[in-house]
């Protein structure tokens, strides 16, 4: 599944300061030129550029904290029902998953349990 958006000069300029970093895009003289003048017709699906740097955590071992959680993880339990059990918030909980999806490279709850255990990170 790709990513896109339907091109409206608003738009794309919001697009391309939430997912790029560097200059502004609206400083630029082609920033505010209308679609048409790029040679593009109204209503044209363009796909967004996603930067590609490696994020900062992406390789870095699992604290104890986040073997923990990742172990409930592994036996079904929920984020409220992780939070009971080490007495924590759920919101540090899902913080703890954050940081486990990056290191780990992963993008949901299963992949991260499934790449520990290929991993050797639980038994």
């Amino acid at each position: 599944m790709s990513v896109a958006k339907v091109v409206n000069p608003g738009g794309v300029r919001r697009a391309q300061r939430t997912l790029m970093s560097g200059p502004d895009p609206a400083a630029s003289p082609s920033a505010e030129a209308a679609p048409e003048a790029q040679g593009l017709k109204r209503g044209t699906v363009l796909p967004l550029a996603v930067p590609k740097s490696k994020p900062r955590n992406a390789g870095r071992p699992l604290s104890e904290k986040e073997l923990e959680v990742l172990k409930w993880a592994r036996a079904g339990k929920t984020v409220w029902e992780i939070s009971r059990i080490r007495e924590i918030s759920q919101a540090t909980v899902k913080f703890h998953l954050r940081n486990i999806y990056l290191k780990l490279g992963v993008a949901n709850r299963a992949h991260a349990v499934g790449e520990a255990l290929r991993r050797g990170l639980l038994q």
